[in-house]
């Protein structure tokens, strides 16, 4: 991690506690620093509009109830907490890779849930997240297969979203792998960067779109309407699914 040399013009030689003190509180003053210009209009209004995922998460949590695969949520909520955090103190690679995590962990347990013995030993720590599994086209979340076992009438829009969650994983593991990012770019030290900072934004809002078709995918044909009904205001832009609109709002009887 890079911070601003701290400045020493006497050149005396300084204690190991001293030497950690200058640095740590160099490193201070930059995320403070950062975390004022990400909460300055108009970076609020975006970090507002983009945390309000993480009630979203919460609410599909509760309607789902005391099933296995619902601690993951609960998990993926509070690390997209941390994310925001390390996004408005100018920790961007932390934030980006944990936007990935959010989008790991929603999905496997998306994934889980159609499987319980696998949810039994992920949850037991015998075996590990496999995203090839999750995207896996004939077993995966977003094949034809798991579409048809939950909500058979958005097969025609599963190549689409699992499209968008295939890519957003590959350039938030940009950050992950250590490599020299091409697709986010990075500042050297910490600082606010307002193109990167936009740059999460739009990935944040990437994610919760792909979250809630896929949890709308698997569970939302499972829950009574006026809990479905709970749901559409904060179904961004999936109400304009035909099929989601039609579950949304079913014809009266005469």
């Amino acid at each position: 991690m890079e911070v601003d040399p701290p400045n020493n013009p006497s050149g005396d030689a300084k204690s190991p506690s001293e030497l950690a003190a200058e640095y740590f509180g160099t490193l201070h003053s930059q995320c403070e620093a950062a975390f004022k210009q990400s909460l300055s209009e108009p970076n609020l209004t975006k970090i507002a509009a983009s945390h309000r995922f993480a009630s979203e998460l919460a609410l599909w949590q509760a309607l789902i109830g005391n099933r296995r695969e619902g601690e993951l949520f609960q998990v993926a909520e509070h690390e997209f907490e941390y994310s925001i955090l390390a996004l408005i103190q100018g920790h961007y690679r932390h934030a980006f890779k944990s936007l990935r995590l959010v989008l790991e962990l929603t999905l496997q347990a998306i994934y889980l849930s159609g499987n319980e013995i696998k949810l039994r030993e992920w949850l037991s720590n015998r075996i590990d997240t496999s995203w090839g599994a999750i995207i896996d086209k004939q077993e995966g979340i977003f094949s034809e297969r798991f579409c048809k076992a939950f909500f058979p009438s958005l097969k025609d829009h599963i190549l689409h979203y699992g499209g968008m969650a295939v890519l957003l994983y590959r350039e938030c593991s940009e950050c992950v792998h250590g490599k020299t990012p091409e697709l986010i770019p990075l500042p050297q030290t910490i600082t606010f960067d307002l193109g990167t900072f936009d740059l999460w934004q739009r990935k944040a809002e990437i994610l919760r779109l792909v979250a809630h078709f896929a949890l709308t995918l698997r569970y939302f044909n499972d829950l009574p309407l006026a809990d479905q009904r709970k749901l559409g205001p904060c179904l961004p832009n999936l109400p304009q699914i035909t099929e989601i609109q039609a579950a949304l709002n079913p014809p009266t009887s005469p």
